[in-house]
């Protein structure tokens, strides 16, 4: 059975903003940018290997020592939207489903 179709505007923009766009945006430390489709579509397949193994978002905090409030890691079900994505063409949907851009503070933080 398969699950409900999984789109760029309305499912992997939310989790970008949350948790890659700190880094991958111009100017951070990331080597490219995951602020819209145009960018995020050519990493699809980048995206979905560095999510399945855990490589990205990185965070190497041991979790038996307890949980952080900056623990950047993805849930199991944010994991599934992205690969799912990817799985099913990389579909775009609808640009008004989008959420509002994220607001990041213009120099050093």
């Amino acid at each position: 059975m398969a699950g409900p179709r999984v789109t760029f505007y309305k499912d992997v923009l939310p989790i970008l903003e949350q948790r890659c766009q700190e880094c991958h945006r111009p100017g951070e430390i990331a080597p490219m940018s995951l602020l819209t489709y145009a960018d995020a579509r050519p990493w699809a397949k980048s995206i979905r290997e560095a999510v399945l193994t855990r490589k990205m978002p990185p965070w190497l905090a041991d979790p038996k020592y307890g949980q952080f409030s900056n623990d950047r890691s993805l849930s199991q079900t944010q994991i599934d939207a992205l690969v799912n994505w990817v799985d099913s063409g990389t579909p775009e949907g609808a640009p008004h489903d989008a959420p509002p851009p994220r607001a990041w503070p213009q120099g050093w933080a």
